[in-house]
């Protein structure tokens, strides 16, 4: 990640997104932010393209090579309107652009995957085999939770009624892809998510004021509906097209306990149109905070460099150099066929000692609020954890 200091940016409230977007997947009244500025092609990521426009080769918003990282992205007139992304945005560098919002300023990468790399993404199904001791989502009923949405763009067609379900199937085969996994490595884990009297995940049907598809402007509807709330991760899909990609808000915040920023920041994640249920996942799991710029494959701009995983992809970061297409293969071709391939990198129900990820940030912490573990018991507050650096119980 090209930030001097990123843990002291997060500290801030800066975020990292992701976008991920298939380029002329064109999704019906929908802008698609695959059409937008991407990375330096000198960063391309392996197997991702998209309009490399001179002006983001040579860092927009009139930024010449030689400014540095820490001077990018400070002054009012740096930043200008870029696709996908919204009125107030700022090329960094290695992919990364600064976007302004009424809610602080936040990071994003944003970049577009071939079809002939990440393109068998429409074919992906739930790949672990269903274990026996693998949960169901969870019901929360606090503000703790993921809340799915479907927006219709303004003057677009409503599509409720075969868009619900396909988000519900989306968010049950994501729970069970994030559920099988703990099981594998002794956890019983399942997604928090808002219901319906019946017990499914619930789907709030809202209808957008406008018909922008930029990131900014879709949190900004979903807040002016009363859906910006401490703790709640917002999955929206917009519109009801083809696949025109994701794109999150997340934190490369690393502490391990409940202070952590992911657990109180109002999430964000978008899909545009109808696209495989990785893509929620993908989007979800920068949400909850994957992949953290530290880790030990990580790429340093909010993914991995393991092949066949849901997070991983050579995306143009720093350390995206280091991609290797042989510590996970996928046995059916599947690129999204693992939830951390190698459990070491974000994801591990009971990690090692002194392993990376019990010592920082880990998905599938009990500390983590999106997840409901119920043999952790209840997690401590932050106060707790900063007095007596407790645990939770097991």
């Amino acid at each position: 990640m090209p930030l001097r200091n990123p843990l002291a940016v997060i500290a801030s409230g800066v975020l990292i997104a992701s976008v991920l977007a298939l380029p002329g997947a064109a999704t019906a009244s929908t802008p698609v932010p695959a059409t937008a500025v991407v990375a330096d092609p000198g960063h391309a990521p392996d197997g991702h393209t998209g309009d490399h426009t001179a002006g983001v080769a040579t860092h927009a918003h009139g930024q010449p090579r030689s400014t540095s990282t820490a001077e990018r992205c400070r002054r009012a007139d740096e930043f200008a309107p870029v696709a996908g992304l919204g009125d107030r945005a700022c090329a960094m560098g290695d992919g990364l652009f600064k976007l302004r919002t009424a809610y602080g300023d936040q990071v994003t990468h944003f970049d577009a995957p071939l079809p002939g790399h990440k393109g068998v993404r429409d074919v992906v199904t739930s790949s672990p085999t269903p274990s026996p001791a693998a949960r169901s989502h969870h019901c929360a009923s606090d503000s703790y939770r993921i809340q799915l949405v479907y927006m219709i763009p303004a003057g677009a067609p409503d599509a409720a009624a075969t868009m619900v379900p396909l988000i519900r199937q989306h968010f049950l085969q994501s729970n069970d892809m994030v559920s099988n996994r703990a099981a594998q490595y002794g956890g019983d884990l399942s997604l928090r998510v808002a219901c319906d009297s019946g017990g499914q995940p619930a789907v709030r049907v809202l209808r957008s004021g406008h018909d922008n598809g930029d990131l900014g402007a879709i949190d900004q509807e979903v807040a002016r509906q009363g859906q910006r709330v401490t703790g709640q991760d917002n999955v929206v899909y917009w519109g009801d097209g083809g696949c025109g990609g994701g794109v999150a808000y997340g934190s490369g915040d690393t502490r391990p306990g409940v202070e952590n920023g992911v657990n109180n920041a109002p999430g964000i994640a978008v899909v545009y149109g109808r696209c495989p249920f990785t893509y929620m996942l993908h989007e979800q799991g920068h949400s909850m905070g994957a992949v953290l710029p530290n880790s030990p494959n990580g790429s340093g701009a909010g993914h991995c460099n393991d092949d066949a995983d849901v997070m991983c992809y050579k995306d143009g970061g720093p350390r995206s150099g280091n991609y290797r297409t042989n510590v996970c293969p996928s046995p059916n071709g599947n690129l999204d066929y693992y939830w951390d391939c190698n459990v070491n990198d974000y994801f591990h129900p009971n990690p090692p000692a002194g392993s990376f990820l019990a010592t920082n940030w880990n998905l599938a912490s009990c500390f983590n609020r999106m997840v409901h573990r119920p043999n952790c018991g209840a997690a401590p507050s932050a106060a707790e954890v900063g007095r007596a650096g407790a645990t939770p119980g097991s």
